[in-house]
Formats: structure tokens, sequence, C-alpha cells
């Protein structure tokens, strides 16, 4: 039987009303760490003074139950526990307040810890402490209660170790002669060790002119490692994981033990309500020491800090500035201040620098306090939950979530978040239409604006005099360095800004737009969006059309530019100006600038949720514009339209989606404009995976096969890319439906289709080989129902050879396609020898392999989630034997 408590791993108060058994089995990190304090401890017991110990880490690194595992080991070790004795203040001393405090608690807590050894004596000490106390008024009280301290250390015959935690917080509430008495009294009594913590290194540690000075031996607690989250999780939930796969939840916790053990509980409990209740717990224990953390930089520093935390990512120089809206030089500088004090860690990711925060606590901190926002919070932990567990477990988690999300919606909104982010997760959630989920339209509803390309041969254009020439000329010339082009168009500006003359007030205005759009471009948002507001004061009020186009573009890129920083509300608000001032014209080049704010403006409105604003913007598009003829607005009334269906599919009324889908397919369906090929293209996968949901098997297919029919020709990288997609999702669908002839139809077209874009040159990114394991794993599985054997076996290891770990829909295939081998008699051996041959596809494949192993009678230790998974493999393969002697088909959910 388990002792009381014995299981439960503390987050706050280590050691508190636990047996000493208790805190050493649950110390599973920091070994090297307590190692080196127990080593201080045995190298004091024969020197004529003692070595000091300060541990020093934000608060949830681990210091107090360091404390209090060291504080079991004086007293369960022998050896030690005959020579010393560890006397634990509590964590926060807030009755100290002089050296006479300190030594009254000292002798306070001490007959604590002489009560087990001593009863009498322990009460004799009491009785001094009560003495004492009544004595307070007396010059001296410090030196008798330090003798009382001491002359007890002799009567027990023991070293006394004094733990203190919060020495930083200590040093800052007691009086000025606190500091020199203690350090006087620590290098005088040999019998008198202190082991202390502290948040961060004071002042006081490193001034020459302070007390603590060259004191203490420090050691610092680092965040946790891989290996050493690994075992914390396996202390505290009994979930034995690989580093591999323990790396996410490090990533996601900033190596902090205190936030681990709050995600292992979850992980438990598997529920996301108390989740965000134990955060709240931990927000409100932390908020007094992040406020003083904060407040211990300076503004700009803290600034970019603030901004680092926001994002909650590895990010760049150029993106922390455009968050702190900080020039870009600036940020470099205090990056590199923060990196130093260790706020900040750095990385290379992709070749270029990366920076995160080091306690990543401070981020969830920070959505909560300042912004609120806990579905944020919910975003980031589902996202890890899809690369900790398997898709059977996450199916299972959604679920189980359904419930707790209706009753609580930033849980419903954070989801939705998380998995309009992933395609991984959109792919396997069940009932998708209850979250409101749709396939992703192709990056159309992304909001990656991009900034349209400069006029570089209008602004070579003649401005009246040869020194304009050339200054215009230098602009063009130095497209590809920002600082050069922005020095370029500033000097423009500079020379001719007053000119009232109308060619180059012209040639001002495209040079401050571009100026802007370099800036936003180069990282230095904030100066970009003040550009654009110096093109609407110099320009806004005239009527040429020249500076009328040029005001239009400068808020269209001011919009852009206040959504890459986050302000939506101001964004929307600029692109109603946009609308507001050029709405009713009828010039070409205003009209394509209002449809494109307007449908920045839907996107922007269906980022914050606000559906039906969304979906009435995309109208109002289509009412504007829907009639002309002119390749840009066509472009963008057909990017609304399916920014339209994802919207409806978002709010789940799957009939508008597809409705919206079906209008893009007849306006445009027989356009040859490039743009709009991939619109169409877009739609029509998408009205295909909607009508799936729906379970509209005919159309889908149909849909599936319009894709192949319209755009198999074409080499466009991104219609390939759909084109491939198309083919083997109708092949996936013709087998759950049991039309395995088709299916194998679709599958020898497939190959055909991908070897002949294979016979025009090297397909690019990837994508043709991840094409071909598809292809091949829907054929190994149809092969397989069909009993063709050996074939099936074939088309498997064809499917495997192609596999790359990360390719989550060939992995499905090829799970399946063993299925259906194992249950029509395939070798097991075989598969499994297969499969094992690489290490990495092992790896991912790992349940699969597990399940074959088993049933070939191997006797296979593995974690238990993975046995879990390996068992319903198992389940999965008896009941496609049953169904094989039944006739029936496969299920519709394979």
């Amino acid at each position: 039987m388990t002792r009381l408590g014995a299981a439960a791993v503390r987050k706050f108060n280590p050691g508190l009303f636990q047996s000493d058994e208790d805190v050493i089995a649950q110390f599973a990190v920091r070994r090297h760490e307590l190692d080196v304090v127990l080593e201080t401890v045995r190298d004091n017991l024969e020197s004529p003074s003692c070595q000091h110990v300060l541990i020093v880490a934000p608060r949830g690194r681990g210091k107090t139950m360091l404390l209090a595992r060291a504080a079991a080991e004086l007293r369960t070790n022998a050896a030690l526990a005959s020579r010393v004795l560890p006397v634990r203040f509590m964590e926060e001393s807030h009755e100290i307040l002089t050296l006479a405090d300190f030594w009254l608690e000292a002798l306070f807590h001490l007959v604590r810890e002489a009560g087990a050894r001593d009863p009498e004596l322990a009460q004799e000490l009491r009785d001094t402490h009560a003495d004492l106390n009544s004595r307070w008024r007396e010059r001296d009280l410090a030196g008798l209660a330090r003798a009382a301290v001491v002359e007890a250390a002799g009567l027990l015959d023991r070293k006394l170790v004094l733990m203190v935690e919060n020495l930083q917080a200590l040093c800052g509430a007691v009086n000025d002669d606190f500091g020199w008495g203690l350090r006087q009294a620590l290098q005088m009594e040999p019998r008198i060790m202190l082991v202390a913590t502290a948040t961060s290194r004071f002042a006081a540690l490193d001034d020459p002119q302070e007390a603590f000075f060259e004191l203490f031996r420090t050691i610092p607690l680092e965040p946790l490692d891989t290996e050493s989250c690994r075992r914390l999780w396996l202390a505290v939930g009994g979930d034995e994981r690989s580093e591999w796969e323990i790396r996410p939840l490090q990533i996601l916790t900033g190596g902090s033990p205190r936030l681990l053990v709050i995600v292992a509980a979850f992980s438990r409990s598997k529920s996301l309500r108390l989740l965000m209740d134990e955060l709240v717990a931990l927000i409100d224990d932390h908020t007094e020491y992040f406020r003083s953390h904060l407040e211990g930089m300076a503004k700009t520093e803290r600034r970019v800090y603030l901004a680092a935390i926001d994002l909650w990512r590895p990010s760049n120089a150029a993106e922390i500035a455009d968050r702190a809206r900080i020039d870009v030089r600036t940020v470099s500088a205090m990056l590199g201040r923060l990196v130093e004090r260790g706020a900040i860690t750095t990385g290379d990711l992709a070749g270029k620098r990366h920076y995160s925060v080091a306690e990543q606590i401070y981020c969830i901190y920070y959505k909560m306090r300042r912004e609120r926002d806990e579905a944020d919070i919910v975003r980031q932990f589902v996202h890890f939950m899809s690369r900790f567990y398997s898709e059977k477990k996450i199916r299972d988690l959604f679920l189980r979530w359904k419930e707790e999300a209706a009753q609580y919606p930033p849980i419903r909104e954070g989801i939705g978040r998380a998995v309009v982010e992933s395609p991984y997760i959109r792919d396997i959630v069940p009932d998708r239409s209850w979250w409101g989920l749709t396939e992703d339209i192709g990056g159309l509803k992304n909001v990656g604006h991009s900034f349209s390309k400069r006029d570089n041969e209008e602004i070579q254009k003649k401005a009246g005099r040869k020194d304009s020439r050339e200054a215009i000329g230098a602009a063009q010339g130095r497209i590809d360095d920002f600082e050069a082009e922005i020095a370029a168009y500033a000097d423009v500006v500079a020379r001719f800004g007053s000119s009232e003359a109308p060619e180059l007030r012209e040639q001002v205005a495209k040079a401050l737009v571009n100026k802007g759009a370099a800036q936003g471009q180069a990282g230095d948002t904030e100066a970009g969006i003040a550009v654009c507001d110096d093109v609407v004061a110099r320009f806004g009020s005239s009527e040429a059309p020249e500076l009328r186009e040029q005001v239009a573009k400068a808020l269209v890129n001011k919009g852009i530019m206040q959504g890459q920083i986050g302000d939506t509300g101001a964004e929307v608000a600029t692109y109603d100006d946009v609308v507001a001032r050029f709405g009713s014209s009828e010039a070409p080049e205003l009209r394509e600038r209002v449809a494109r704010a307007l449908v920045y403006r839907g996107i922007t409105q269906g980022q914050i949720g606000d559906t039906g604003a969304e979906v009435a913007t995309y109208d109002d598009v289509v009412a504007r514009f829907g009639s002309s003829e002119a390749p840009e607005l066509r472009e963008q009334v057909a990017k609304a339209l399916v920014n339209k269906g994802v919207a409806w599919g978002r709010a789940g009324d799957a009939g508008a989606e597809i409705a919206a889908y079906a209008d893009v397919v007849a306006r445009f369906g027989s356009s040859e404009a490039p743009e709009l090929k991939k619109v169409v293209a877009s739609a029509l996968f998408n009205k295909a995976i909607e009508l799936g949901r729906a379970d509209d098997t005919e159309a889908e297919i149909a849909a599936y096969g319009d894709v192949v029919a319209r755009f198999g020709k074409d080499d466009t990288l991104e219609l390939r890319k759909k084109v491939a997609r198309s083919f083997v999702f109708k092949a996936l669908t013709q087998y759950t439906a049991g039309e395995t002839d088709s299916a194998l139809s679709t599958c020898d077209q497939t190959d055909q289709w991908l070897d002949s874009v294979a016979s025009k040159g090297a397909p690019d990114d990837g994508w043709w080989t991840m094409a071909k394991g598809a292809a091949a794993g829907v054929r190994a599985t149809v092969l397989a129902v069909r009993g063709r054997r050996q074939a099936a076996v074939e088309a498997f290891r064809s499917a495997y050879a192609m596999f790359e770990p990360g390719d989550d829909l060939t992995m499905s295939l090829l799970v399946w396609s063993a299925i259906e081998l194992a249950a029509g008699g395939a070798s097991l051996g075989d598969m499994v020898d297969a499969l094992a041959r690489d290490g990495a596809k092992a790896e991912a494949l790992a349940p699969l392999l597990v399940a074959l192993r088993r049933r070939a009678g191997e006797t296979v230790r593995a974690p238990t989630e993975m046995l879990e998974v390996a068992d319903d493999i198992d389940k999965k393969i008896e009941e496609r034997k049953t169904a094989r002697n039944t006739g029936e088909k496969p299920a519709a959910d394979e």
C-alpha cells in the first residue's frame, strides 16, 4: 500500500509535512547540485571555519526541494546525522528585521529539530527562546540569542546547518548592521554553517564593500535539460518517455521543475480546466516576484524583454523589434544585455540567430495577467499534446475536452486556434463540425501580406533635374540593401520634399511609400507606420490621381504593419479609412487598393473571431467588384469567396461553406490566370474535404477528380502539390467506400502522373516523394484487402522506402496497410524486419512495431502508453480478420 502523501510530488513547499523518506523518493533531479552541497558539508566537518553555500535560481527551479532533500540526507545518513543537524527556516522569513531576530528564529527552529533527539534539551531551548523573547529591549539580545544557538550545538555535539531561503529578500528587509554581524558570526563560529537560497545574484554578493562579498560557494540551478525533464516526468507521472519524446515538454516548460510538475498532473487528469486552475494559482503565487523581476530592468530593456515574452517562441531581432516598436539596432543591444543576465537565451534556427525567454513561465504570466488570454495558454498546451501523444490519444483527449469546452469558452477558443495552425491536428480531430474546423485554403487566409514590388521603372522617370535623377536612380539600384535603399529614399524626400512641382511631389510620395515598405520589410515596423502617416499628412487632401494612388498604397501598407504588431483594432480602422477615402472611385488603381483593404479587413475580423463581420466584408468585396474583368479585382473577389467559405466552415455551416466554394468555381473555373487557378484549386479541394465530412462520398470523389482534370497538366508547384493530394485522397476515399477496383486504378493514375512530373525535372520541396509514398501506402492497403498478399507487401515496402518521419499521411497509411496485411496472414517477421531497418523510421512507427512483435510472440518492454496504442492496433487487426470472414468493407473512419 502506498503511504499517504508518498505519491504527491509537491509544486510548492516541498518537505512540508512530508517524511524524509518521501522527500528522498521524490527527488528526481538536481543530483549533481545535491552532491556539491553534501560535499561542502563533509569538507566542513574537520575545518576550523565553514564554507557557506548559496543556491541561486529563479522561483520554481527547485531550490526548496534541494534544501528539503539535503536536510533529509543530513538526518538519515548515519555518518552525517551523528555530526550535523539541519535547521530549516521558513521559506519566507518575514519576522527577521535585525540580527537578534535571525538568531531567535534559528533557536526557534532548532527546538523542533532537537526534539526528536533530545526532548529534554528541546524543552530547555524552548524555555530559553521564551525568555529571550521577553527581553527584547536588551541591547545585547543578538549576542545572547547567538550564544544560545552555539551552546545548543555544543550540547548536541553537532554542527548546525542553517537553511535560509530567499536571502536576497531577507537582506532587503533587515537593518544596516545585519550583514556584517552575520558575516562575523559565520566566520568565527565553526559549529555554524549557512546554506541559503536566492532568486538571483544580488548586488551585495559582488561588491567588495558589502558583507557577503566572497562569503559563499555559489551553486546555480540551470533549467532542466531533456534527460532531467524525463526523470522528473517519470517521478511525477510514472510514465516512461524517451528523450526525443520529452523534448517538446522541455521546450514548453523552459526546464522549470515547478511548471513541469503542473503539466505532469495535467497529463494524468487530462483536464484543461484543472490545468488552468493550477496555472492561475501559480501566477497568484508568483505575482510579486514577477513584478520585482520586471521592475529591476531599465525601461527600454524591459520593453524588449516583454516583446520576447509576448512572442512566446524563438524570434529573431527584427521580429522582437517589431513587437517592441523599437529600432532593431537598439533591440539587438538590449538582447545582448538580457542574454548576459540570463533572462534571454539564444540559439540558431534555420541558420539565423533567434532569442527565447529563459523562463517560459513568464510567458504564461504575461498572457494570463496582462492579456487575460487563457485561450492562448490552452493553444500552447494543445500543440504540446499533439507532439507528445499518439494520434489515438489525441482523439480521446478531444472527446474528453469537448465537455469542458462547452462549459468554458477559453478552452474551445484555444483549441480552435491550435487546430487552425496545425494541419496534423486538424486532420485527426473528431467531431470536426462541432469545433468549427475546415481545410486550410493554401495560404489565402493567412495574414502574411507581402508588400507589392516597388515601381522601380516609374521612380526612374525624369523628375526635372540631373541630381534628382541620380538620387532616385540610387534608390532603384539598391533594392536588395534595405539600409541603403531607405537612405536613398530619404535623400529624395530631403532634396525635393518641399517642392510644389507636380512631378516632384509624385516622386516624393513614391519615395516615401517605398521607404515605409522597405522599413517594414527590414523589421522596423514602427518607423514604417510613421512614414505611411507622413504620406497621408502630406498628400491626403490632394485630388491628383497619382498622389491619391500613393496615399491608398501607404494606408494599405500601414494596415498590414499594424496587423504584424498585433494592433488589430487599428488595422481594421486603417482599412476602413481606405474604403472611406477611395471606395467610390472608378480609378482602376484605387479600386484595386480598396479591394485589397477589404479582403485584409475580412481576414483580420476572422482572426479576432468576428465571423459575422468577416462574411459581410467578403460579401462587400463581391458586391463592389464581382462583375469586374480587371485581373487584380478578379483575384481579390476569388480570395474573398474562398475566405468566406473558410469562415462559414469555422461557424459550422457546411452548406454555406460548400456554396461559397462552388461560387468560386462558377465564376473563375475557366480562367487561365495563374493566381486564379490556384484559388480555384483550393476551393475545389476544400469543397471535397467538406463533402467527405458530410458523408457525400460520391461528390467528394468527383471534386478530387475535378482538381486533377483541371490542373493535372499545370507545371506550377503549388498546383502540382494540390493535384498530388487530390489523387491520394481520391484513392483513399474510394478504398474506404469499398471501391477497391477504382482505388487501385486511381493509384495507377497517381503513379503515372508522378512519373510524368519527374520526367520534366527533379520535383521540389520533397512533396513528390511524400505523394509517391502515400500512393504506395493506399495501394498496399487496398491490395491487402483484396488478398493479393505478395503485391501488397511490395507496395508496403515501397511506401516505407519513401516514408520520412513527420509525414503523417504516409505513416497513417503504413499503419493501416500493416493492419490489413497482418489480418490477411502476411508474415509478421518479414514486416518487423522491414520496419526495423531504419532507426528514425522505426521510432516514428514504434507502436506498430510493438504490436507486430507481440503478435509474433516476442516479449516487448515499452512505455505504458505505447503498449496501449499497440493494444489498439492489435484489436484492429482482430476486427479486420473478423470483417474479412464476414465480407465487410473497411470502416469509413479508417
